[in-house]
């Protein structure tokens, strides 16, 4: 049992034993509570390696457009919830890093790269989207057009963002985000749950 499962699940007891709620619901408190700590957890060790790494915005950036896109379109797993947490902060301070040096050195001088890469993103989108997993299977073909709907939303949103936004630290940053992700609907990545 990981801390915050094992934390989760401390709380969980004091809030249902005060509102006597059955198993199911139990359960379902446990759930939440872990994924909000989860997150929280998430959150704050990206605010510290930004703060540490002068790259605060970028990685922020990233971690949103990414995390979104991903909430919606699935893609490779770890198999514990730590783990991902782990890799995912990793992951995406290195990509603030990248994008703030990148711009610094201004490799990207205007934002039809970034079309580009935004245009890619959108194929792969449409070709793989979503991925589910095999703890999390999508069973409904009606979900699934939804969730690819909704992918391709987004991309398209991102599309709108950078074309609107003055700040080129905060465009790569997004696209650097969105492009991650679709590299993790990559067949590659998805044989089986990362270990």
């Amino acid at each position: 049992m990981n801390f915050s499962e094992n934390i989760s699940n401390k709380l969980t007891e004091i809030i249902t034993n005060e509102l006597d709620l059955n198993s199911d619901k139990k359960e379902i408190i446990a759930y939440a509570i872990e994924n909000l700590l989860l997150f929280l957890l998430g959150v704050s060790s990206l605010v510290l390696l930004g703060v540490f790494s002068n790259a605060l915005m970028a990685i922020l950036v990233a971690a949103a457009f990414g995390g979104l896109l991903r909430r919606v379109s699935g893609g490779a797993h770890f198999n514990t919830p730590s783990k991902c947490l782990v890799f995912g902060s990793f992951i995406y301070t290195s990509i603030g890093i990248l994008a703030k040096k990148m711009v610094e050195y201004k490799l990207f001088s205007s934002e039809d790269a970034l079309y580009i890469i935004l245009s890619i993103c959108l194929i792969m989108i449409v070709l793989l989207a979503p991925v589910d997993s095999e703890s999390k299977p999508i069973n409904s073909i009606h979900f699934k057009r939804n969730l690819k709907m909704l992918s391709i939303v987004f991309i398209i949103m991102t599309f709108i963002v950078v074309y609107l936004t003055e700040n080129l630290l905060f465009s790569v940053s997004a696209v650097m985000g969105v492009f991650y992700q679709c590299v993790t609907l990559l067949p590659i990545f998805n044989k089986k749950e990362v270990k």
